[in-house]
Order: structure tokens, then sequence, then C-alpha cells
């Protein structure tokens, strides 16, 4: 049971926490809208597109921003706490510091469940509707090609003639529309010129037409109506003429339980019984076996790094009197900089099968791991000294010496 110790601590660390993964999100967003509506502009893509691209796009930037924003939370709350004599305060009491920093690791074992959940399920299902949006932008659902001066019968009843089409056909000029519904009325639309706008996940596109007319004609009153307008949107209900293919394109649009089911029935037990479904994704994609293997270790080694994370956060938070107040916080953001890209270069050799994922993912795991654990276990506040602070002497002596070096010279 967590006790009033460990709230107390919970409250330094969530809201730094809340704060910077919304903040690290929004930003990461931020900058691709900026990407994203350039096809608003460019390819006649509504802004409710854009929309859905970017929520789909919500799931993979939270698992870029989850780790900075734990190690931060927890690296501010321990800073305060030993910069206002807090945990000097509390460790004189007879509490050790692995007892401290217990509801933080706690917090690190939630987030690090929460991130299985979104590599392992929520990314790959994301990851396939940005793609399939994309299909319907760059491809749209007439993208077999509209010919210039003839009569195309489309699904539902529509009939579509225009005398020149550019762009892969989503502009459009000398347009003329047709379509019967089911009672019977007809809706006839002629218009100097138009464009195609697709839609979204389910490829609906609307034909948007400029300075034209329109007529209905009812079977009913047996009477038309006509109408003219400057700009009108007519919803296409076509059936899509281009799909797009099956999810599973690359290992990372498969869920961790596809690729657990994969990686055990064909890479440790080498059985034919391979799950079909899983068998037909990395077949029909031609998904390398190597590739399945080192997204599996990825995905696993990621989350497990976050439960390690507030053990070097707390290392780096801890000042003592002679520690600088950036020190900490620069030299932790370096080493989860360096490691991430580590993880991601010996990701790429296991997947092309230089190196098992064994070694090539979970050899830097526990090379932090073991560096994360040292650096939290050496570190003693009582006694005025840490592995950072000395770490942080070495190199302001270093610094020190190279700028009297230079003043010598000059």
């Amino acid at each position: 049971m967590l006790k009033s110790l460990d709230f107390y601590i919970l409250k330094q660390i969530l809201p730094t926490l809340l704060i910077s993964l919304m903040v690290s999100a929004i930003i990461l967003l931020l900058e691709r809208m900026l990407r994203l509506l350039d096809l608003v502009v460019g390819n006649g893509v509504s802004t409710f597109v854009v929309v859905q691209m970017l929520f789909n796009l919500i799931p993979y930037y939270i698992g870029l921003a989850l780790p900075v924003a734990l190690f931060l939370g927890v690296l501010l709350a321990f800073r305060k706490l030993s910069s206002q004599s807090e945990l000097d305060a509390i460790l004189s009491t007879g509490i050790g510091l692995s007892r401290i920093i217990r509801v933080a690791v706690l917090l690190g074992l939630f987030m690090m469940i929460f991130n299985l959940i979104l590599v392992g399920y929520l990314q790959p299902y994301s990851r396939y509707a940005y793609r399939l949006i994309l299909f319907n932008i760059s491809s749209g659902v007439l993208e077999t090609g509209i010919g210039e001066g003839v009569f195309m019968n489309l699904p539902n009843d529509y009939t579509l003639r225009v005398q020149e089409a550019r762009r892969a056909g989503k502009e459009l000029y000398g347009v003329f529309a047709h379509h019967q519904s089911e009672d019977g009325t007809i809706v006839t639309l002629t218009a100097k010129r138009g464009r195609l706008i697709t839609g979204g996940l389910d490829g609906t596109t609307n034909l948007r037409l400029y300075q034209g007319s329109r007529n209905k004609w009812s079977p009913g009153s047996y009477s038309s109506e006509t109408i003219s307008f400057e700009v009108f949107d007519w919803p296409l209900n076509l059936e899509k003429l281009v799909e797009f293919r099956v999810r599973g394109g690359d290992e990372r649009e498969l869920t961790l339980s596809e690729l657990l089911d994969y990686y055990i029935s064909d890479g440790i037990i080498n059985s034919k019984n391979v799950n079909s479904k899983v068998q037909s994704l990395a077949e029909e994609n031609k998904i390398d076996s190597n590739a399945i293997r080192a997204e599996l270790h990825s995905r696993i080694v990621i989350s497990l790094s976050i439960l390690v994370l507030p053990l070097l956060a707390a290392s780096m938070g801890i000042m003592t009197r002679r520690s600088s107040r950036s020190f900490g916080l620069v030299f932790g953001l370096i080493l989860i900089v360096v490691y991430h890209e580590i993880l991601e270069f010996f990701e790429a050799i296991a997947s092309v099968g230089f190196l098992a994922p064994v070694i090539a993912l979970w050899a830097p795991f526990f090379l932090f791991l073991s560096a994360s654990a040292y650096l939290f276990l050496k570190t003693e506040v009582v006694s005025g000294t840490t592995p950072v602070q000395n770490i942080e002497d070495k190199w302001s002596n270093f610094y020190q010496s190279i700028i009297n070096t230079i003043r010598e010279k000059s």
C-alpha cells in the first residue's frame, strides 16, 4: 500500500510528467501538421482528413514522448526534494533512497505496461490507418483514370464526362455529371470546372464543382428544377476502384500478439503450424523473418527500458551543494538519446540478419540497466557526493583546462 510519503513524492512527479508529455506530443504533432497542411492546398484534401491523419499519429508521438516525460518528471521531483533539503530530512529519519524511489518505480511499471499496449496494439493499427488515408489521397477512388471526352459509367448509376482532366484526374474542366436514384429522381450537373476531394478512411469522394448549374427532375411531379451555383459539393458514393493492401505491409503494422505468434511458431520451435493469419500477412507482404524477430525484441526492450528510467532520473536529479542546476538534466537527456539511437542502429542490423536480436538489442538494454543501477546505488546524498557530481567535476576540470590552454596560446 502506498503511504503518505509515496503520495507526496508522486505529487511532485505527476505535474511535470503530464505537462512534459502533453507539450512534447503537441510539438511533434504541430511539426507534422505543417507538412500535412500541404495536402490541403496541393491535393484538395479536406481539413477533416488532416485531423484524421493527426489523430492516427497520436499513438506514435505519445510513444516517443512518454520516456522523456517520465524521466523529466522523476528528475525534477528529486531535484526539488534535494535542493530544498527535504531529501536530507527524509534520509535522516532512517528511510533509505531505495524506499523513497519505490513510488517512482511503480509509476515506471505502470508506464511500461501502458507502453506495451501502445506499441503492441495501438501503434500498428494507427500506422496502417494513416497509410490507408495517404493511399486514398494519392490514388483516389478514380485513380484508374478519367477519360477525357468520354462518358464514364461509374458504380451506383453515376455518369461522368469531362473535357479535360489534370493532376491524375483531381482537377476537371468542362464537367458533366449525371445520377439517377432508386426512386427515379434524376440529377444533372454541368460546370466550367471541378475537382475531386478525396475522403479519409472510407475512401469517399466529393465532386466539388465551380460556376455551373444543377437540374433535378422528379418523376412524381413531371417537372424539373434548375439552379445556378458558384460552388457546389456533390458526394459521390462510389465503391472503391482501387483497394489498399491488407494490414501488415511491414513488421511495424503487426500487433505484439502477431509478432509473438510468428516468432514462437517459426523462430523458436520452427514448427510448420504457423498461425495462418500471421503467415499470410508475412508472405503476402514479403516480410523477412529477421525483421519480425527484431521488431518483437525492440518493442519489448523499449518498454522495459521505461522501468529503468526512474533509477537514472533520480541519480541525475539529486543535487549536492556543488551541483549545477543543468548538468544532470542535460547529461541524462544525452544518455537517453544516445541509448535510443543505439537501439535503432542495432535493430536495423538485426532486421537484416547480421546479428541475432537477442544480442543486438538485449546487450544495450542490460548495459543501460547496469549503468542506471550503478549510478543509483552509488548515490550518497548524506556524504555530499554522488557519481553524477564526480562526472560533473571531471567535466568542469577538463573544460577549464581547455579554456586555460586557449588563453595561454592567445
